[in-house]
């Protein structure tokens, strides 16, 4: 099959690795990670790199053009990299391929290799910051250097010391964690990252954890193995929306209204 794949920058190693292993021709597209912190924008990226993608317009790959008989270089199917990701993916529809989208909350689920072990986890760990090579390459996340950061930035706005800390702590969230584990996946792991998490943990008084991360999941979704239970595959002409149970996330066709 031939796989256009748009996807979070937080799983650039994961899905490069599965990629170049794969029998399947895999083209990414990569998004900037963060973009789920402003759900309706994500949704709004998304919808035009699918819609520019099946007009033949999509800059960052060769597809079809309706205007040239070169059908081979169709997609076989548009999967996102994403999961619901505080909706973000709710309300995206693609005319003319199938849509593959995993069927997790967020993409901590696609790096423990299943939602029920998300779950697990969730129960296991509350209030917990999850930190991946991955992420951790892409993104700016909590720790020491971040806050220090932070610190310098307000202080140059002129905000005074009481005002500082709790814009570090109610508005950042922060206050709302006491666990950071580090998944560490099957390949690649680089022990400076674990170490970073752990250090994060320790700054911020955290309890720290390593979990073992699983491919499971992403090796399913590149190879193609879409099974109904761990993935949404919507027909064109259906919308993804969200599921109020363990599906998470479900197919309205457009007949719905």
């Amino acid at each position: 099959m031939r796989l256009k794949i748009i996807a979070c920058k937080a799983l650039f190693r994961e899905l490069s690795y599965l990629a170049a292993l794969s029998e399947n021709a895999v083209d990414i597209t990569w998004m900037r990670q963060g973009f789920h912190r402003t759900p309706d924008k994500l949704r709004v990226l998304l919808q035009k790199e699918i819609d520019e993608i099946e007009a033949g317009t999509d800059p960052h790959s060769l597809g079809i053009r309706e205007d040239m008989d070169d059908s081979a270089w169709d997609f076989d199917a548009i999967l996102l990299g994403y999961g619901l990701c505080s909706n973000a993916t709710a309300g995206i529809c693609a005319r003319r391929h199938r849509l593959v989208i995993p069927r997790a909350h967020d993409c901590i689920t696609l790096f423990l290799g299943s939602k029920e072990r998300y779950a697990a986890c969730f129960r296991e760990i509350p209030g917990c910051f999850w930190y991946t090579a991955s992420w951790i390459e892409n993104s700016r996340m909590p720790g020491r250097e971040t806050q220090e950061l932070n610190v310098k930035r307000y202080a140059e706005m002129g905000y005074d010391e009481e005002t500082i800390e709790y814009l570090l702590t109610e508005t950042g969230g922060l206050n709302n964690y006491h666990n950071a584990a580090y998944i560490g996946m099957p390949f690649g792991n680089n022990g400076r990252y674990a170490e970073l998490t752990r250090d994060a943990a320790a700054y911020f008084g955290w309890n720290y954890r390593e979990i073992p991360g699983s491919l499971s999941l992403l090796e399913r979704f590149v190879a193609g193995d879409w099974n109904d239970e761990d993935f949404l595959v919507l027909n064109p002409g259906e919308t993804a929306v969200q599921a109020v149970d363990e599906r998470i996330i479900k197919a309205k066709p457009t007949d719905q209204g």
